[in-house]
């Protein structure tokens, strides 16, 4: 895990800043395993993965990241499951790419046949 840590790339050059066009203050809620809950200002809670900083997460290394009350610039990336919004700390250019899932058409009918 401290090894995987090592990729967590916090460059302030690469990081929202507060008044960056699209993006929201957000407090810091709660810290798991895989990333942060968070309050973003409508009351609203929604989710920092790990994986924008670069890892696929440790409660110890993001207990040290970033602290329970903490102020952080955010900007939503995406929507997930049930509307929560999942945020991203970087700015685009920098963000890890989104993951886009399409769904092809099925060539066979109802009967199974592709004829």
């Amino acid at each position: 895990m401290e090894e995987e840590a090592k990729n967590i790339d916090l460059a302030p050059h690469k990081l929202l800043q507060k008044g960056d066009p699209g993006t929201q203050q957000a407090i810091i809620k709660d810290v798991i395993p895989v990333g942060y809950f968070v309050t973003m200002p409508s009351g609203k809670e929604a989710y920092l993965p790990a994986q924008d900083l670069g890892f696929t997460g440790g409660l110890a290394i993001l207990e040290r990241l970033f602290k329970v009350g903490q102020e952080i610039t955010v900007r939503v990336a995406s929507i997930g499951g049930g509307g929560r919004e999942i945020l991203s700390i970087k700015k685009p250019e920098h963000a890890p790419p989104e993951r886009k899932f399409t769904v092809s058409a099925s060539t066979s009918n109802r009967y199974g046949s592709k004829y």
